[in-house]
């Protein structure tokens, strides 16, 4: 009888043991998963502050664009100008600077 006794009572404080390291590798896994958790989250919120500049970026350079009108009273006028001097009246060669003078000041 004391046999089985001390036989159940080795089964049990193994059993034990085996619960307590299940128990100790769970939450180390857990841990991680958290980590992992905290870490994508951290990124998500640089990668949402990045799309947010950049929407404000381009909606700055929409803004820019459609303020580039020309003094002319009629496109005729416009067209033959251009036709003289196209370098002078090439508006999309400006706005591509002045995206590129954004671009560098909000990257400070």
């Amino acid at each position: 009888m004391k046999d089985k006794l001390s036989a159940h009572q080795e089964t049990i404080s193994i059993l034990s043991q085996q619960k307590e390291a299940q128990i100790k590798l769970y939450k180390t896994q857990e841990d991680k998963e958290l980590d992992k958790v905290i870490e994508l989250e951290q990124k998500v919120k640089v990668l949402d502050n990045i799309v947010y500049k950049t929407s404000q970026s381009d909606q700055t350079i929409n803004m820019l664009n459609n303020k580039c009108r020309t003094s002319f009273a009629k496109p005729e006028f416009l067209k033959k100008a251009q036709r003289e001097n196209p370098r002078l009246y090439d508006i999309g060669c400006y706005n591509d600077n002045l995206a590129l003078i954004l671009a560098l000041d909000s990257d400070e």
